[in-house]
């Protein structure tokens, strides 16, 4: 070993001992106050069965280590084998117990399947849901589908009024106390609508401003600071949870924020590689002049490069499927598709609010057809588990590090494909079906 070699490695063991992550080596991120010895649930190694024990475990050494796993059991240690009874979605929450004080330190989302269901793709579906009706419609979708929802995630619509600035951001409809609102909304009318309790997903709040990016250039992005919350923190738990032969896929329908939060977390905790082993992620989002553009990347546009620049780092699958064109291609017409909605509380809620939207823009270009972009995510994740070829046109790609960030296909190894073109009647359908209860059948993939 040289000397020079010698030196970074006794340099940083003299770091971690303090609990500090400096820039040792160029691309290196600065730790926001954690290690990697901070205290965390080690992720799991495979899928979890009903009545079958799991081993729950923990990096690093907090005092009283104390397990509350989600269906009411408790227990001690640092490390825990527990069997969980039922199938279900729990979150398992480890924390340090002093008296009756407990302070949660981690978290993992398990779900807890049987035999039938431990193939099924795994989402959080990750939306804005006061933007548009397209995000209702989608939130329906994924609940009636055959897809494993594990959780939804709010996110703000809200960009900086003065990009210059950044500190003050729009004031408009959509932020995300408004989101969260329509969310539980929707919830509820899909349990009116024969939602089964066990098809309800758990619901976590996110980022109620964009990232800021001052001072930042494309080769610094790891400096920037995640807006942690409850969303970010849940991707993370998600992951702890998953099984790295059943990833699951986060599908965020609107800006970026909470899934490029995630990843920073993820890297400055130190454990971003099993991070990517266990996460997939497909944005409806960007267009072909540029991630940062069109309504989900001109709101957030720091977040793609982000998310870009950190999947790549650790190798995470990451899908584009573009606003413009491809999303809003997924188009209702009022002469063909409004007598398709299903007749209860959910289907009559959509319909009004479509029909709504074409009396408010009757006349306008964008009144008829109707976009229904946020559909798309959900479509390839099916599509793509089925082997369907519902997606005609889809180029690996790179993103070019001058905003807006523009896509451009490649034949060298990436980690981003990005999706141009779809069959978009064979997506419709799938839709319409399951709405009216008659969902896709998801069987095991073919190896």
């Amino acid at each position: 070993m040289s000397k020079q070699s010698q030196l970074i490695r006794q340099t940083a063991s003299a770091l971690l001992v303090c609990g500090l992550i400096t820039s040792l080596l160029p691309g290196f991120a600065i730790a926001q106050n954690q290690s990697t010895s901070a205290v965390a649930i080690i992720p799991l190694d495979g899928p979890v069965l009903a009545g079958k024990p799991v081993t729950f475990k923990l990096s690093g050494n907090p005092s009283n280590p104390h397990w509350k796993l989600g269906d009411g059991a408790t227990a001690e240690g640092s490390s825990v084998s527990y069997t969980f009874e039922k199938p279900g979605i729990y979150r398992v929450v480890m924390g340090s117990k002093v008296g009756d004080t407990f302070n949660e330190l981690s978290s993992a989302i398990v779900r807890v399947h049987t035999p039938e269901t431990v193939h099924l793709p795994q989402v959080i579906l990750d939306t804005d849901a006061a933007n548009e009706i397209d995000d209702q419609h989608a939130i329906a979708y994924a609940l009636f589908s055959e897809l494993d929802v594990l959780a939804i995630t709010t996110i703000t619509w809200i960009g900086w009024k003065d990009q210059k600035k950044q500190t003050e951001p729009f004031v408009d409809w959509c932020g995300e106390a408004a989101s969260y609102s329509e969310l539980m909304k929707v919830l509820d009318l899909a349990k009116q609508s024969g939602l089964p309790a066990s098809r309800v997903p758990m619901v976590f709040r996110g980022a109620k401003q964009p990232f800021r990016y001052l001072g930042l250039t494309s080769d610094t992005w790891f400096n920037t600071q995640p807006v942690i919350t409850d969303a970010s923190n849940a991707i993370l738990a998600a992951a702890r949870g998953a099984s790295p032969d059943n990833p699951v896929w986060v599908l965020p329908v609107g800006p970026l924020g909470n899934v490029a939060s995630a990843l920073l977390q993820a890297r400055q905790q130190g454990w971003a590689t099993e991070f990517s082993r266990r996460i997939r992620v497909c944005w409806l989002g960007g267009g072909p002049d540029g991630a940062s553009t069109h309504a989900n990347g001109g709101r957030d546009p720091w977040a793609p490069w982000v998310t870009y620049k950190a999947t790549v780092e650790i190798g995470t699958e990451f899908v584009m499927f573009l606003e413009r064109p491809t999303g809003v291609s997924i188009a209702f017409d009022e002469a063909t598709d409004y007598d398709l909605y299903p007749s209860n509380p959910l289907g009559d809620y959509l319909k009004r609010m479509t029909t709504n939207y074409i009396n408010r823009w009757r006349g306008e270009p964008r009144a008829t057809p109707k976009g229904m972009y946020d559909l798309g995510v959900l479509s390839y994740v099916i599509g793509e588990h089925l082997g369907r070829p519902w997606l005609t046109r889809v180029e690996p790609s790179i993103l070019h590090p001058q905003s807006p960030f523009k896509p451009e296909r490649t034949t060298g190894p990436t980690n981003l494909d990005v999706v141009h073109e779809i069959d978009v009647p064979a997506m419709k359908k799938n839709f319409w079906d399951t709405l009216n209860g008659k969902p896709t059948a998801l069987p095991p993939k073919k190896q």
